[in-house]
């Protein structure tokens, strides 16, 4: 280990297995095996003469100092990143794989074409997509952003607000021949499809003023999973919510109809969030420069300032 760049290799490998928490994980996402990756880290600690991880074949927990060096490893590899760059005057391109996480309604819709959209621009570049509805643990997925929609509960990642996205009340037709005229009165009477968080319980009504009330809702059904609410809705089961982008063919067609049409509900951000760290791969910050051209006009989607 004659070389600088041999212990930033060293930094960058312990980093990834502290962040992880496994050595399998850390090997799977830097493309080594895992006896490399043990080998590395034991280089490390015989290079700063202490133990890093106390690891047995079913636990791993870092020490003292393994948690004083993720910090510093953390900042030295961001400025090593920053630097690279700026000697090699700017030119980094989009390369290697991006690792993206998103919901699985959204992600089926924009975020894929947001993806498809930064393929065309760069070809060399490999996109892992994986959909999910989950909260997840983004340090240990490995993955550089997760879009999401709703807040980002973890103060441990960088989160950038893209803006928010309107809902509105729809039904089938048949359902509202059924129940008759809907108002926020009769609305806690009706059944409705549940969407696990965002449409549940109780619910804010809003009015173009912007003056609100809450009323409550009544979902028999209820699920987690945007398109499996949607489909709901669209057999008929219930009110539901459902953002402009998604129902407007659907609108136009007939197959559903607005409740409420002059009231909207409470609109849901839209956010990425990132690791923590300053350096972010050119690959990731193309993937927000698309993302945003994609969605800014979307309809009923309110770009942040």
């Amino acid at each position: 280990m004659k070389l600088v760049h041999d212990r930033i290799d060293l930094l960058a490998t312990f980093l990834r297995i502290a962040e992880t928490g496994s050595l399998s994980k850390a090997a799977r996402l830097l493309g080594i095996t895992q006896p490399t990756a043990s080998r590395r880290l034991l280089e490390l600690e015989r290079l700063l003469g202490c133990r890093l991880a106390l690891r047995t074949t079913a636990s791993f927990s870092l020490t003292d100092e393994g948690r004083l060096l993720m910090v510093e490893a953390r900042a030295l590899s961001d400025r090593w990143a920053s630097l690279s760059e700026r000697i090699s005057g700017g030119r980094s391109r989009p390369e290697g794989t991006l690792r993206v996480i998103g919901p699985s309604g959204y992600g089926t819709g924009f975020l894929t074409d947001a993806v498809t959209d930064l393929r065309a621009a760069w070809p060399q570049l490999r996109v892992e997509l994986t959909l999910t509805d989950r909260v997840v643990d983004l340090v240990a997925t490995g993955a550089e952003c997760w879009v999401c929609v709703g807040e980002v509960r973890d103060p441990g990642l960088v989160s950038r607000h893209l803006g928010d996205m309107e809902r509105i009340l729809v039904a089938h037709p048949a359902l509202l021949r059924r129940v008759g005229r809907v108002t926020p009165a009769s609305l806690p009477t009706l059944p409705c499809v549940g969407l696990v968080p965002y449409f549940v319980d109780a619910v804010r009504l809003l009015d173009k003023s912007g003056r609100s009330q809450t009323v409550s809702i009544d979902t028999p059904l209820r699920t987690d999973s945007l398109l499996s609410s949607y489909r709901a809705i669209l057999n008929g089961d219930g009110i539901g919510a459902a953002a402009p982008w998604m129902c407007q063919a659907d609108l136009e067609s007939g197959r559903l109809k607005r409740v409420l049409p002059r009231l909207w509900l409470e609109p849901v951000g839209i956010h990425v969030a990132l690791p923590p760290g300053l350096h972010r791969p050119a690959r990731v910050t193309a993937f927000i420069d698309a993302l945003r051209r994609r969605i800014k006009d979307m309809r009923g989607f309110r770009a942040a300032m």
